[in-house]
């Protein structure tokens, strides 16, 4: 089976300043108030390493991340390797893991139709519902990292928290709609920066999300290696950072309309 191409939004500088702009511009005001620092460790797309790599160095640690599943990708293959099944889903949620939405066929909610991805998330919830045997799923992440005004005030009337890719720890007044979070790929300038990040979230208390895609010895482009996962939990926990999935931690930090 030939692997697909991945899809790449455009880094046109319009679509820079587009991105930025949306960023900028809250959709859904809320604040943080904790005296304690937060960590979420989470995954996207959630290739089986993710799922069995990933998830066992979680549980090794004592502690849960959250996995956002595009329903339409299990049992794909791709270019993070094979994609988890809804059998692998249903044991991570077991475990105690988070499950977020993703959409069901990842798409950009920068550029398609409004009406195409609210049909395709809610396609994306019912499915996760159906394997999950609940009602509840809080979490979503944008594939990409893309959305647009209107899409991420609409879904933030569906999900507590919605994380998008910006770097930067969630402190104060924030946008629950586009949530910062830290990516952690193959260069090793990302993990750095992720590791650094963590001293600055145990000086001045926040919640700080990190994501990233498969974890195996030699990972994608958009994944990272077994020992990194670690690293970044021990000094988490070292420097007294309470590690959480998103929805408990939204709740630990007080998160509240502003």
């Amino acid at each position: 089976m030939a692997v697909p191409k991945p899809y790449f939004p455009s880094r046109s500088l319009f679509a820079k300043i587009e991105r930025r702009l949306t960023q900028y511009r809250i959709a859904a005001r809320a604040e943080i108030k904790t005296d304690k620092p937060v960590l979420s460790l989470t995954f996207d797309d959630c290739p089986i390493s993710a799922a069995e790599t990933g998830a066992k160095i979680l549980e090794e640690y004592g502690v849960q991340g959250c996995y956002y599943i595009a329903t339409g990708m299990m049992g794909q293959l791709s270019v993070l390797g094979e994609v988890t099944t809804a059998d692998h889903v249903a044991q991570l949620a077991l475990a105690g893991h988070e499950i977020g939405a993703h959409s069901h066929t990842h798409l950009d909610c920068a550029k398609s139709d409004c009406d195409e991805i609210y049909a395709d998330i809610e396609q994306n919830i019912q499915q996760l519902r159906e394997i999950l045997k609940t009602q509840s799923i809080e979490s979503f992440a944008f594939p990409y990292g893309e959305t647009r005004f209107s899409v991420k005030k609409n879904l933030s009337n569906v999900f507590m928290t919605l994380r998008g890719i910006l770097p930067g720890i969630n402190r104060g007044v924030v946008d629950r709609g586009q949530l910062r979070a830290f990516e952690v790929d193959k260069t090793e300038a990302s993990f750095e920066r992720a590791m650094a990040a963590l001293d600055s979230l145990a000086e001045e208390p926040g919640w700080m999300l990190i994501f990233t895609h498969d974890v195996a010895e030699n990972p994608s482009d958009m994944g990272m290696r077994p020992d990194q996962l670690r690293a970044v939990i021990e000094k988490a926990q070292a420097l007294g950072i309470e590690i959480l999935p998103p929805t408990a931690a939204a709740k630990k930090v007080g998160l509240a309309h502003a």
